[in-house]
């Protein structure tokens, strides 16, 4: 293997290491296997000779949680790489195809690393290229440097008080932005062990948290809902904090895992492009719907003249800072209070409405878990709203409780109901294939 140049993560890993050659970092939750940060580090190694050469190039790869995955990663740190880790559901050949899309030169494939373009497009101190789809749902690379994702590392790590002795389980994706700040960048800057999980079912994971001693839960509102319903659950003991991201957390289901499991769930709000943005320390803004929390240690986060969220800190992708489209307000304890995304309001009959109030009032109703409301636009291009509720609850059930709450202009006129919506691997509802139910589907 040439002397490749190691990204300041490979470096950044080799102390932490080095502190605690013999700790325990990663634990197969399936079958108790354990690794060593020493054998994490010699797996890396060897695996990086056996790659060769990827220093300034994007190196892509596909492969579900597990040791696996973090060989992988910090293998091509150790060789001066950008790892752009895949959707781990994609087949082989979508696999190339979206590195091509998504411009990495290079795919770990069969076991090997494999060329995908001729010339090799050089990204200055990159070391992960996240993925995001944006506004328009094609996805975008979003390109992060060590320096960017190892501050939203430590800001998470000092705001969440995640510790050196936890024990994170990995049911969200390792590759993701959640995944990635809050388990991955935890274990290269100060050892934080995890529990990692291919595939699992709800009972599973109860039953894990209990067996290998896990003490953080980060995971997405769905999983949560799920866990609220199982009969007989365990008592998770080990379990101190628990983490919800990548959609809205409905209170109902805050409330009433608090109730079950005695674990209140913090609300978490971040994005590609900025890492880490705003958290609910107490749990108590979760609990009552309020708001998702205050920005986090290190984090500037503003709302501009448009009622877009600013994000500035040394985690953003852009030294000046990051607007995204995402509309907020502050409340009056100083937490940020989502209202959807700029450009997504209907105008019916004159009166304006945007989809998140609708939303908001949904999720509120009784046997309504999570819903999803998007505007659409009829024959006559007249603007309408369209819902997707997830609820074992009827259809006038529904219409009739929701006209209690709101007017009968920003009622939706179309509606798909399902006890469960579909979602991405990320935990996020699917708009896509909700916006095709709702186009073809009256209940």
């Amino acid at each position: 293997m040439k002397h490749e140049s190691p990204t300041p993560l490979w470096k950044t890993w080799l102390k932490t290491a080095a502190k605690s050659p013999n700790q325990a970092v990663l634990i197969d939750a399936e079958t108790s296997h354990v690794m060593s940060a020493s054998n994490l580090t010699e797996r890396a190694e060897a695996l990086a000779k056996q790659i060769g050469s990827a220093e300034g190039k994007t190196a892509a790869f596909c492969m579900p949680n597990g040791f696996r995955w973090l060989i992988t990663f910090l293998a091509i740190q150790r060789i001066g790489g950008a790892a752009l880790p895949l959707d781990s559901s994609l087949g082989i050949e979508a696999q190339r195809s979206t590195a091509k899309k998504l411009e990495a030169e290079l795919i770990w494939q069969n076991g090997m690393m494999l060329p995908l373009s001729a010339s090799a497009k050089k990204q200055k101190n990159v070391c992960l290229v996240k993925v995001t789809s944006g506004t328009t749902g094609d996805l975008m690379p979003v390109y992060c440097t060590a320096e960017q994702l190892m501050e939203d590392g430590k800001n998470i790590i000092a705001t969440m008080d995640i510790r050196r002795t936890d024990r994170n389980l990995a049911i969200i994706p390792l590759g993701h932005s959640y995944g990635f700040g809050n388990l991955v960048m935890p274990l290269i800057l100060q050892g934080t062990a995890i529990v990692c999980a291919t595939v699992f079912t709800p009972r599973q994971v109860l039953s894990w948290i209990e067996q290998h001693r896990v003490t953080v839960l980060p995971s997405v509102p769905a999983v949560f809902r799920i866990l609220c319903d199982i009969e007989e659950p365990a008592a998770l003991k080990p379990l101190r904090l628990a983490i919800s991201a990548g959609a809205p957390l409905p209170s109902e289901i805050a409330r009433k895992f608090n109730e079950r499991y005695g674990v209140k769930i913090h609300n978490f709000y971040g994005s590609s492009e900025t890492g880490g943005i705003a958290y609910d320390q107490t749990g108590a803004a979760s609990l009552t719907g309020r708001g998702i929390g205050k920005p986090l240690k290190g984090v500037k986060v503003t709302v501009d003249s448009k009622g877009r969220v600013v994000v500035k800190s040394k985690a953003t992708i852009h030294a000046k800072g990051v607007v995204l489209p995402d509309l907020a307000e502050w409340n009056d304890l100083g937490e940020l209070k989502l209202a959807g995304r700029s450009g997504a309001i209907a105008n019916i009959g004159g009166k304006k409405v945007h989809p998140t109030e609708v939303e908001d009032s949904l999720r509120n109703l009784k046997g309504v878990s999570d819903a999803w409301v998007t505007v659409m636009r009829d024959p006559r291009k007249q603007d309408y709203l369209a819902a997707a509720v997830e609820t074992h609850r009827n259809l006038l059930d529904i219409e009739t409780d929701l006209s209690k709450h709101l007017a009968a202009w920003k009622l939706p006129r179309r509606y798909f109901i399902q006890p469960m919506l579909p979602r991405t691997e990320r935990g996020k509802l699917d708009t896509r294939k909700l916006k095709s139910s709702l186009n073809v589907k009256k209940s």
